[in-house]
């Protein structure tokens, strides 16, 4: 949603300063502003040092985050887990991910690794159907399938989050 509202208001911005141009052009030089405009500009020694200090204001503002941007997408491709925990990682995930599955109601599971080094979290996304009993699947994974995946990677003190989607049944009247 941000980013379609920052797109716009480029994209805004953009046919802004193409009309004012072509306004100049086709108005032969003369000032594209009214003539009170012009004498307030030409009167006030302080306004294009202000006009300029904003637009430097927001160019800065939007560079920071430019990069904040891509130090989030480097974030999220950074690997938080390397070598031999790694590996074990990997084994441990796919036993995860079978141990859900067969857990009655689920659909799909997938089991990401995120946050930093220093406080990696695992998060689940569950796919369960519209009557599973999401109180005993939380129970049975937080208690028994969340605490062997901890022991099996090394990490007892690993943060957990458990998102459930629900599927449901699509009826149609006849």
């Amino acid at each position: 949603m941000a980013r379609r509202g920052l797109a716009l208001a480029g994209l805004a911005l953009c046919a802004t300063s193409g009309a004012v141009l072509a306004m100049n052009r086709f108005l032969g030089g003369r000032a594209v502003l009214g003539e009170g405009t012009s004498d307030f500009i030409a009167g006030h020694v302080w306004f294009w040092p202000v006009v300029t200090a904003l637009l430097a204001m927001t160019a800065v503002l939007g560079v920071c985050w430019l990069l904040a941007q891509g130090r989030a997408a480097a974030l999220r491709r950074l690997t938080l887990l390397g070598g031999r925990r790694k590996a074990l990682t990997n084994e441990a995930v796919a036993a995860l991910t079978r141990e859900v599955m067969g857990m009655p109601g689920v659909h799909d599971v997938r089991v990401r690794f995120t946050g930093t080094r220093s406080r990696p979290r695992v998060m689940l996304q569950i796919l369960c159907h519209e009557s599973a009993d999401l109180g005993l699947l939380l129970t049975r994974i937080g208690e028994d399938s969340l605490v062997r995946f901890r022991e099996v990677i090394e990490m007892p003190d690993l943060h957990a989050v458990l998102r459930f989607r629900l599927v449901y049944q699509e009826t149609r009247i006849a």
